[in-house]
């Protein structure tokens, strides 16, 4: 006999956390399989963006006041050999989503505080120390064999079936899942060594800014904060220099000695030697029937970024709303074949975004460190110079319209309703989201289209500063935002992402379509 779940995740990082409390919240039984019995206790990331940190509130962890969560609120900096400025990407104040653009933390605590949350979630069980061996799907669900990893079943050969309509896998770079799918990686062949070593000194350190790069070629250098109260660095590994050599605490103290951090006035809290990759699987090898990938077990980016954990948090999202759309019968099961399409191209732009700053740190020749050099301070004396700006990341296929900002992330400024004054999600809520400068969305849509917004749990909102608003537009946020849109009214999808924007007169088709776009022509019954 198998125990029996909506859906089975294998992997318990914050990934397979974040996703189990989406479901979880929703109603669904979530089965959470865990290869190790114990929390992994040393830090590993330590960066999210201002989108992750909006949807971390979803799940109840604010970052705003939550003490594991250091804001930030300063530049980015790359340096050179001599320590001039090479770039700063501005991390300072607030992103478009309300949140601030940085933050960081321990990734041990962050497990820990999710993990909080888990267990006052009845509907999801937690199996630590059970290690996936199989996958059997079949066309009712899936049964997911596991081997205990415990320490009282030493010597025994201990098994346990879980069985879910649905598995995805968590679990890491090395995944089970990923294997048993069979799903190819794209490999961009970039490949370094780096040692990071994790420090907690016993008294606050000074650095302005905190975090930076030293793209010095005697020595490539990564400087960051590790939440509050710790401290990251990053050392490249050298031709010369061995990965057995360079993975020691005696070298891990060394390289810290020009810091001034010695075993008397610090805590070495981790030391490890990583390989950053940037890879991904193929867009439709994401899915395979019922099971699916998410996390590094779907892409691994190098961390110049800071995005490898916001990615996998994105892919949670995700796998999230479709899965309650489709396990709820308001959508089909077709509709999760967006999600590998979605994802792959949204991360290809980070991780393309990655390597090109990896390529200004990890420059070992002199030569074309200064030739670099060079062209980077001329870029700041004449921004002319200087390459145009990425275009925002986006999803350029899957569930979207047609409107030019259909895929890109919705903004979220505060507004009013009442005596309530905060940010949109704090005022109305989650999930799907039709906002209008131009009068009620309500009032505009056909009885089949009203039926699917109140069965979808749909916010429909005006929003201004006349009489009869909804919600009064504090700072004018929503005027500029829809003023450089070219639209009145705009269609947001439950994972933040717009679907589509346009006038209010034409939304009562817009929603018809997305209607047909999720496989659901017709309200399923309550």
């Amino acid at each position: 006999m198998s125990d029996q779940y909506d859906v089975v995740i294998v992997g318990y990082g914050p990934v397979g956390q974040y996703l189990a409390l989406k479901l979880g919240a929703a109603g669904y039984s979530v089965a959470c399989v865990e290869k190790w019995p114990q929390q992994y206790p040393l830090p590993r990331a330590v960066h999210f963006d201002h989108e992750i940190a909006r949807l971390l509130k979803t799940v109840g962890l604010d970052s705003r006041t939550n003490p594991i969560i250091d804001q930030y609120d300063n530049m980015y900096r790359w340096v050179n050999a001599d320590k001039e400025v090479l770039l700063d990407l501005d991390w300072s104040g607030v992103g478009p989503s309300g949140w601030h653009t940085s933050n960081f933390f321990s990734q041990p605590e962050l497990e820990r505080e999710l993990n909080s949350y888990i267990e006052a979630t009845p509907s999801i069980s937690v199996f630590r120390g059970w290690e996936v061996q199989e996958l059997d799907e079949d066309a009712d669900g899936v049964t997911v064999t596991a081997r205990s990893m415990r320490p009282e079943d030493a010597g025994a050969m201990s098994t346990r079936t879980f069985r879910g309509t649905y598995v995805v896998g968590a679990d890491g770079a090395n995944s089970f899942v990923r294997r048993w799918m069979k799903a190819e990686m794209h490999d961009l062949g970039f490949d370094f060594d780096w040692l990071i070593v994790d420090m907690h000194p016993h008294e606050p350190m000074t650095f302005d800014p905190p975090a930076w790069q030293w793209c010095n070629p005697a020595a490539p250098t990564t400087v960051v904060p590790g939440g509050p109260g710790r401290r990251r660095w990053e050392f490249m590994r050298l031709p010369h220099e061995t990965i057995e050599t360079l993975n020691t605490e005696e070298t891990a103290w060394k390289r810290m000695e020009p810091w001034g951090l010695t075993p008397e006035n610090s805590v070495l809290e981790r030391h490890a030697v990583y390989t950053f990759r940037a890879m991904w699987a193929l867009p439709e090898q994401w899915r395979k029937g019922r099971v699916m990938i998410a996390g590094d077990a779907a892409h691994l980016t190098p961390p110049f970024a800071g995005q490898g954990m916001c990615a996998g948090i994105r892919d949670a999202q995700n796998i999230a709303w479709k899965l309650d759309a489709v396990l709820s019968g308001r959508a089909s099961d077709e509709l999760l074949d967006s999600y590998g399409p979605e994802r792959s191209n949204n991360m290809q732009y980070w991780i393309t975004f990655a390597v090109g700053l990896g390529e200004v740190i990890c420059v070992l020749d002199p030569e074309a460190a200064a030739l670099r050099d060079a062209q980077m301070k001329a870029a700041i004396e004449d921004p002319s110079l200087a390459p145009p700006p990425p275009p925002p990341p986006s999803l350029t296929a899957g569930t979207i319209g047609s409107h030019p900002f259909a895929g890109h992330l919705s903004h979220q400024y505060r507004v009013r309703r009442g005596d309530v004054t905060d940010y949109f999600d704090h005022v109305e809520g989650y999930g799907w989201a039709i906002i209008s400068t131009a009068g009620s969305p309500s009032a505009v849509l056909s009885e089949e289209n009203l039926a699917w917004a109140e069965q979808n749990g749909a916010i429909l909102v005006s929003v201004g500063t006349g009489d009869g608003v909804d919600l009064v537009d504090i700072d004018g946020g929503y005027a500029r935002w829809f003023d450089e849109l070219g639209a009145d009214t705009i269609i947001v999808r439950p994972d933040f992402y717009t679907y589509d924007a346009g006038s209010l007169a034409g939304l009562d088709a817009a929603v018809t379509e997305l209607r047909a776009t999720l496989h659901a022509t017709t309200p399923a019954a309550v």
